[in-house]
């Protein structure tokens, strides 16, 4: 009798069928990887692109937030003293000057401007110390802090501001409300100025604003900036907070936002938006030449007849993306808006007088 065996095929894969098999292997194998490479590239350019974006649109929506605030609160004050010492070294290195001030004092506008910031110009009070990146705008903005109810000096029965304009006697009940080192504007008929506190007395209600604060702020005696404002305590006075909002870009590439008149201190610097290479601005302004036309567009508000006549700020913003795309660039990104100063005009409005 004879085995029923039954055989298996023992042939298998021959060279040349086992080299195609690799080679379809490999081309498959790198169109997958050029996909998943290209696909990680447009990810990563898609991410920095939208992060600079982002960078953009807050910078935007900062800085024309403040302008279209700019001025609140002010339209009936034309006069705001300000040392030209603080305005060099916290605001602009060129301030405007005007003949009917007296020495070393500015009148501050809503706007300053300073353009073309040079090189190696410092931010006074950085920590840690910076520059101003060259070539950029810098703006100063003002605005009132409807926060901080005024407080009313009066002038009678007895002169809330002392006559050499170095102290303010307010209400036990609002002593309270000051701190050491904060600074504070006041007001009157005669126009305002900015006062930083050195001292206060709690049981008398009583606020010092002598010379020497940090910010070189205060002026007192025959030429002070306080008793010209209250004429020696003889006018009645409003004490109140304000805002100077004072934008600038760091040599960092960051977009910071110096704040004066805030609670509890002198000044708080705030990071807005980051890898930001420049910040331009440009004013329209309600100027006629000698033809009826309006005058041009402007980047520096270089006199008071400017200062006073902007009606539109044109803001452009200018970024790079936070890291390399394509050949080891970072692509840039700019967008422009502009904004109405709604309250500038309030500014060349005619006030009413006393008969």
């Amino acid at each position: 009798m004879k085995a029923n065996v039954k055989k298996n095929s023992e042939a298998g894969f021959s060279l040349v069928e086992l080299i195609i098999a690799v080679g379809v292997m490999v081309v498959v194998t790198a169109a997958i990887s050029t996909l998943m490479r290209d696909t990680l590239k447009v990810s990563t350019a898609t991410f920095e692109f939208a992060d600079s974006q982002e960078n953009l649109r807050i910078a935007q929506e900062y800085i024309n937030r403040d302008l279209m605030n700019a001025g609140d609160g002010l339209k009936s004050i034309s006069t705001i003293r300000v040392p030209q010492a603080f305005v060099q070294n916290y605001i602009s290195l060129n301030p405007v000057t005007e003949a009917s001030m007296p020495a070393n004092t500015i009148n501050l506008g809503i706007l300053t401007s300073d353009n073309q910031v040079p090189a190696s110009t410092s931010v006074t009070g950085s920590n840690p110390a910076t520059v101003i990146r060259t070539d950029t705008d810098r703006q100063t903005i003002l605005e009132i802090d409807s926060s901080f109810v005024p407080i009313t000096l009066p002038a009678t029965p007895t002169p809330s501001v002392n006559s050499t304009g170095s102290q303010i006697t307010v209400a036990l009940a609002d002593i309270g409300k000051f701190t050491v080192g904060e600074i504070y504007f006041v007001t009157s008929s005669m126009g305002g100025c900015f006062v930083a506190v050195t001292a206060k007395n709690s049981s008398t209600g009583l606020l010092s604003f002598n010379n020497g604060d940090p910010y070189g702020i205060n002026v007192t005696g025959l030429s002070g900036h306080l008793k010209n404002i209250s004429n020696g305590g003889l006018i009645s006075c409003s004490l109140m907070r304000m805002r100077i909002i004072h934008y600038y870009v760091t040599d960092g590439k960051l977009l910071m936002r110096r704040e004066f008149g805030i609670k509890g201190g002198g000044f708080r610097d705030s990071v807005i938006a980051e890898h930001v290479l420049n910040v331009q601005f440009n004013y329209s302004l309600a100027i006629q030449d000698s033809l009826g036309n309006l005058a041009q567009p402007t980047g520096n508000l270089n006199t008071p007849e400017k200062r006073l006549a902007v009606r539109q700020v044109e803001v452009t913003v200018t970024v790079e993306t936070p890291k390399t795309i394509h050949g080891g660039q970072q692509p840039i990104l700019a967008g422009t808006t502009s904004t109405s100063v709604r309250n500038m005009q309030f500014r060349q409005a005619l006030q009413p007088v006393a008969p």
